[in-house]
C-alpha cells in the first residue's frame, strides 16, 4: 500500500471510532497522522514529520511497537480515549483494524497505586439511582441502589468516595446539566456517553447474567432489570466494547447497601481532609495513618477511611485483629516483612486474563502465592494471633488450590526468564519433553560452534582465530590478516576488516541454519507453553484475587496496629447507643507536628448539643474536627487518639466547616454555606454526628444570628443529632437555659497578665469574648490599626454594657452600636429595642425624632410575633430577605 493509501486508511479508521486519537500500526511503529500527530507530538514531545497523500501533506508522529505502552498510558491518564489499530497480512499486502480503545476507566497498563474505577450511573426515577463501579486492573465489581429524597446527592457522594476516572451516565442523566455539573465539581472523571441501549433493562440484565451467571442476581438479592443491574450491564458492555479482554477477571459481583456504611458526604470528606487536604499542603488523615507495605493494602486502607462501617460485628472483628497485632511487636514486624515481598495479585490477575502478563509477572504471582503458607504459619505460631480473626483472614483463599497453582508456576517457569516472550528461555527444563529435546539439540549445536575455534586452530596452526556471531554476518571465522593467505580452500571470505578477515564454511553455514531453525522452533514452542501456563493462571483469577485481598487486609490491619503503637492510640469501646464519651482526645493529624493539648468530650441522651465558644485561633475547629475524626476512625476499626473513648455508632458524619466562593458556579460564600447547611438539615438523623463551625457569618448580623438560632432549635427539637456548634454569636449561649439538651463549653483563655494566652483547653460554660483584635495583632496587622481597633472596641463595649431590663436571659445583638439596641428575650423568643439607659422602648430622642422608622417597627413587630421553632431554616431565610426589602424601601 502506498504512503498516500496509509494516510487514507488512517483517516478512514478514525471515522469508524469516537476515540479522541488513533494509533495505527505501520510495520514496526504505531503512527499518528494529521491532527492526531500534532496533538500527540505536543503532549508527548514527539518529533513531527510529513507524509504525502494525493498531493496533500499530513503531519506524522510515531512510536516503536515495543514502546506504545508508556505513551498510551500517558495519553489516557491525561483524559484521552485512544483507539489502537493492529496490522495483519492479506493477499494484497497489509490491512489494519481497530482492536481496542484505551480509555481512562479501562486502562490496564498502569502502575498507579490508587484504584482506577469506571462508573456507571442510571436514574430510573427522581428518587432512585443505580450505580456500578468496576476496577479493570483488579477485577473488582460493585453495585448499589440508592433511593430517597436525597438520592441524587448520595449518588454523587458515592462517586466521590470511589473517585472514578471515567463515568458512564445513563440516558436520563446525559442532558441533566445540574447533575453533570455537580459530578464535575466533586470528581475529575471523564464523562463518556456510552450507547443508550446498553442501559436498557433487558439488554443490561442479559449482559450481567452472561458475565456472572444466570442465577447470580437472584442469589445476591438484585432485582433483574433494576437500576443497579442496568448500571452494571452498561459498564460490562463498555468494557467489552473496548476489546481489552479483561472481562474474565470480573468474576465476582458485589452488591452493597446504603445502610452498610455511615454516610460521609463529599463536604465532610473534604472538610475533615480524609484523603486529601483542602490546600494541598500538610497531611491528610490517610497519609498520616498509612503504614502499609503493599499497594493493595494502601488502596484498601483508603477505601476503609472513606467508607466507615455501621456493622458492630465487623468493626469488632477488625478491632480484635488490630489489638492482637499491637500486642505482638515482633510478630507484627515479621508479618509486615513477609507482606512487603508480595506483589499486587489483584492487578496481576487482570493482566493474565487480558493476556498482557509476561514471564516476570507470573514469577511475581508464584512468589506471592508462596507467601500464603508463610503468613499462615506465622499467625498459627503465635497464640495471640492464632486466637484472633487474623487466622480466618489468611484461611480465606483455597489453600490447596494456592499450592497447586504455585507448584505449576514453579515447575513451568524459568527462574531468570528473558524480558521478551519470543526468544526462548521462558520455560524450565523438565516441563515439556518436546521442548527438552529441542533444547538439547540446540545446546549440542552451540557446543559444536564453541569447539570449532580450538579445532580449527589445531588443524591449521593458526595463532589468531576466533568464531563469533553478529546480526549482519551471522556466524563467522575471524583470522588475522597475516595468516589470512594460509586458510584452506574450504574457507570462503565474507568480509575484510582493518586487521582481520572473516570467513565461513559449508559446515559452519549448515550448523548456523540448524541453530536458527532450532531457536525459532524453541521460541515458538516456549511461547505456546507460556501462553498455556498464563491461561491456566487466568482461569484461577479468582484465586489470585482472593489471595491478593487477604494480603491487602492483613496489611491494612497491620498499618492500624503500627500507628496505634507508635502514637499511643487506644481501642475505643463501640456500642449501639447514642453515647459519645472521649477522655483526653487528640487530633490524629495535628498531633504529629504540634505538642497537642488533649481535651475531653461527653455527649449523652441528656447532653446532645454543645455550643462551643472561644477566641479565633484558640482551637475550636480543631477540637470539633478531632471529635469527628475519632468517631470516623472508630467506625473503620482503628484505634483512636485518646486515653479512652466510648463511641455509639453513628449513621452519618456531617460537617460544615468554613466555605469558599464557588464563583465559577455562580455561588458565593454564603450560598455555599447555606447549601451545605441545607444538606445537613435534610440528611442528618438522631443517630448522626453533626459538626457546625460558624453558621450565618457570611451575611448581615441579624440575618446570621436568626439563621444560627433557628438552626440550633431545629437540630435540637426536630433532628436530635449529636451536635457540636462553634459560634461567635454569643447570643446563642443563652439557648442552654431553655433547650434541655443544649450545653455550653468554651476554649479557655488566660488574660490575667499583660497579654492573652490561648490555653487550648475545653471548659464548661460560655464565653462572651472573641479576642479578635488580639488575633489581628498576632497576624501582623499594623500597630495603628490594632490600637484604633482597641479604642473602638472599648467604646462599643461601654455602650453595650447597659443591660436591658426584664426577660432574665437577654442578650444584645453582636456588632451593633449607638443608643438603640436590639435585645433577644430568650425566655419568650422575642426581640425588642432598648435604650442606652437600660429602659425598654424609651420613646423619642431629645431632638423629638422617633427612635425607629415605621418599616423597622414593622419588622420588629413581626419578629416579636414569630414562632421560630415552627419555621424551617429555608423559610426563615425567606422571611429575613423579605424584611430586608421592607427596610431598604
Amino acid at each position: 500500500m502506498t504512503e498516500g493509501g496509509i494516510v487514507g486508511e488512517f483517516l478512514g479508521l478514525k471515522e469508524e471510532t469516537d476515540a479522541d486519537l488513533l494509533a495505527m500500526q505501520c510495520g514496526d511503529f504505531y503512527e499518528f497522522f494529521a491532527d492526531d500527530a500534532e496533538l500527540v507530538a505536543e503532549e508527548l514531545d514527539l518529533r513531527v514529520s510529513e507524509k504525502s497523500s494525493h498531493g496533500s501533506s499530513y503531519p506524522m508522529a510515531g512510536v516503536p511497537l515495543s514502546e506504545l505502552t508508556p505513551y498510551l498510558k500517558a495519553l489516557v491518564e491525561r483524559g484521552y480515549r485512544v483507539a489502537v489499530a493492529e496490522q495483519y497480512d492479506t493477499e494484497d499486502g497489509h490491512a489494519r483494524e481497530i482492536v481496542r480503545v484505551a480509555t481512562p476507566g479501562t486502562l490496564i497498563e498502569t502502575a498507579a497505586e490508587d484504584a482506577r474505577y469506571l462508573a456507571g450511573i442510571v436514574r430510573v426515577a427522581e428518587d432512585c439511582y443505580g450505580l456500578a463501579f468496576a476496577e479493570v486492573t483488579t477485577g473488582r465489581f460493585l453495585v448499589t441502589r440508592i433511593e430517597g429524597e436525597d438520592a441524587a446527592a448520595r449518588a454523587i457522594t458515592e462517586c466521590y468516595r470511589y473517585d472514578p476516572v471515567e463515568i458512564l451516565p445513563g440516558p436520563d442523566l446525559r442532558e441533566d446539566e445540574a447533575f453533570l455539573s455537580s459530578l464535575a465539581e466533586r470528581t475529575d472523571a471523564e464523562v463518556t456517553r456510552h450507547e443508550a441501549n446498553a442501559f436498557a433493562p433487558g439488554a443490561a440484565t442479559h449482559t450481567t447474567r452472561e458475565q456472572f451467571g444466570r442465577e447470580t442476581l437472584s442469589s445476591l438479592g438484585l432485582e433483574p432489570e433494576g437500576p443497579a443491574v442496568r448500571a452494571a450491564g452498561a459498564v460490562l458492555s463498555y468494557v467489552a466494547e473496548t476489546g481489552l479482554g479483561v472481562l474474565p477477571s470480573m468474576t465476582r459481583l458485589q452488591p452493597y447497601g446504603a445502610d452498610d456504611f455511615a454516610s460521609c458526604d463529599v463536604t465532610t470528606q473534604r472538610n475533615l481532609e480524609i484523603t486529601e487536604t483542602m490546600t494541598g499542603a500538610g497531611q491528610s488523615l490517610f497519609a498520616t495513618v498509612d503504614h502499609t507495605v503493599t499497594s493493595a493494602g494502601g488502596r484498601l486502607l483508603k477505601e476503609w477511611l472513606g467508607r466507615p462501617r455501621r456493622s458492630l460485628g465487623e468493626l469488632r472483628r477488625r478491632q480484635e485483629c488490630v489489638t492482637a497485632l499491637s500486642e505482638r511487636a515482633l510478630a507484627r514486624e515479621d508479618l509486615r516483612e513477609i507482606l512487603g515481598e508480595a506483589s499486587d495479585l489483584e492487578r496481576l490477575a487482570s493482566r493474565t486474563t487480558h493476556g498482557s502478563a509476561d514471564a516476570g509477572a507470573l514469577l511475581r504471582a508464584r512468589d506471592s502465592l508462596a507467601l500464603v503458607p508463610e503468613l499462615a504459619d506465622l499467625i498459627a505460631g503465635d497464640d495471640r494471633l492464632a486466637d484472633s480473626p487474623l487466622s480466618k483472614v489468611v484461611e480465606r483463599p483455597d489453600r490447596e488450590a494456592t499450592v497447586d497453582l504455585r507448584e505449576a508456576l514453579d515447575e513451568g517457569l524459568a527462574n531468570d526468564p528473558p524480558k521478551t516472550l519470543r526468544e526462548g528461555g521462558l520455560i524450565e527444563r523438565g516441563y515439556d519433553a518436546n521442548l527438552d529435546e529441542l533444547v538439547e539439540r540446540h545446546e549440542e549445536a552451540l557446543e559444536w560452534i564453541e569447539e570449532l575455534g580450538p579445532r580449527e586452530k589445531d588443524a591449521h596452526g593458526f595463532a589468531h582465530l576466533q568464531v563469533d556471531r553478529n546480526k549482519t554476518d551471522g556466524y563467522y571465522i575471524q583470522i588475522g590478516k597475516s595468516e589470512a593467505e594460509d586458510v584452506p580452500d574450504s574457507y570462503r571470505q565474507v568480509k575484510t576488516l582493518k586487521n582481520s578477515v572473516r570467513f565461513s564454511t559449508d559446515a559452519l553455514e549448515e550448523r548456523e541454519r540448524e541453530i536458527l531453525r532450532l531457536e525459532e522452533q524453541r521460541g515458538e514452542l516456549e511461547y505456546d507453553l507460556f501462553c498455556e501456563l498464563r491461561e491456566r493462571v487466568a482461569k484461577r483469577a479468582t484465586l489470585l484475587q482472593d489471595v491478593g485481598r487477604a494480603i491487602a487486609e492483613l496489611d491494612a490491619l497491620a498499618s492500624f496496629a503500627t500507628h496505634a503503637v507508635e502514637n499511643r492510640w487506644r481501642r475505643p469501646e463501640l456500642e449501639e447507643s447514642r453515647a459519645l464519651d472521649i477522655e483526653a482526645g487528640r487530633h490524629p493529624v495535628v498531633e504529629q507536628s504540634t505538642e497537642f493539648v488533649p481535651n475531653d468530650l461527653s455527649l449523652t441522651d441528656e447532653r446532645e448539643f454543645l455550643i462551643v465558644t472561644g477566641p479565633n485561633m484558640s482551637g475550636k475547629s480543631t477540637y470539633m474536627r478531632q471529635v469527628a475524626l475519632i468517631v470516623l476512625l472508630a467506625q473503620v476499626g482503628s484505634f483512636v487518639p485518646a486515653e479512652r473513648a466510648r463511641v455509639g455508632l453513628v449513621d452519618g458524619i456531617y460537617t460544615r466547616v468554613g466555605a469558599l466562593d464557588e464563583l465559577a458556579q455562580g455561588r458565593s460564600t454564603f450560598m455555599v454555606e447555606m447549601s451545605e447547611l441545607s444538606n445537613i438539615l435534610h440528611s442528618a438523623t438522631e443517630d448522626s454526628l453533626v459538626i457546625l463551625d460558624e453558621v450565618g457569618r457570611g451575611t448581615a448580623t441579624y440575618d446570621g444570628i436568626s439563621i444560627a438560632w433557628a438552626t440550633t432549635e431545629y437540630l435540637h427539637n426536630e433532628v436530635r443529632a449529636k451536635t457540636l456548634f462553634a459560634t461567635h454569636y454569643h447570643e446563642l449561649t443563652a439557648l442552654a437555659e431553655h433547650l434541655p439538651r443544649v450545653e455550653n463549653v468554651h476554649v479557655a483563655v488566660d488574660d490575667s497578665g499583660d497579654g492573652v494566652t490561648f490555653l487550648r483547653t475545653i471548659r464548661e460554660g460560655p464565653t462572651d469574648r472573641s479576642y479578635g483584635v488580639h488575633v489581628a495583632e498576632l497576624a501582623g496587622v499594623p500597630g495603628p490599626v490594632v490600637s484604633r481597633s482597641d479604642e473602638v472596641l472599648e467604646r462599643l463595649r461601654a455602650e453595650k454594657a447597659i443591660e436591658a431590663k426584664g426577660g432574665g436571659g437577654d442578650r444584645k445583638s453582636s456588632g451593633e452600636s449607638g443608643t438603640q439596641q436590639v435585645v433577644f428575650d430568650v425566655g419568650s423568643g422575642e426581640m425588642r429595642t432598648a435604650s442606652a439607659d437600660g429602659g425598654n422602648d424609651p420613646g423619642p430622642e431629645p431632638d423629638g425624632e422617633d427612635p425607629l422608622d415605621p418599616e423597622t417597627e414593622a419588622v420588629l413587630t413581626e419578629l416579636s410575633e414569630l414562632e421560630l421553632a415552627s419555621l424551617s431554616p429555608v423559610e426563615l431565610m425567606g422571611r429575613v430577605q423579605e424584611w430586608q426589602g421592607w427596610i431598604d424601601e
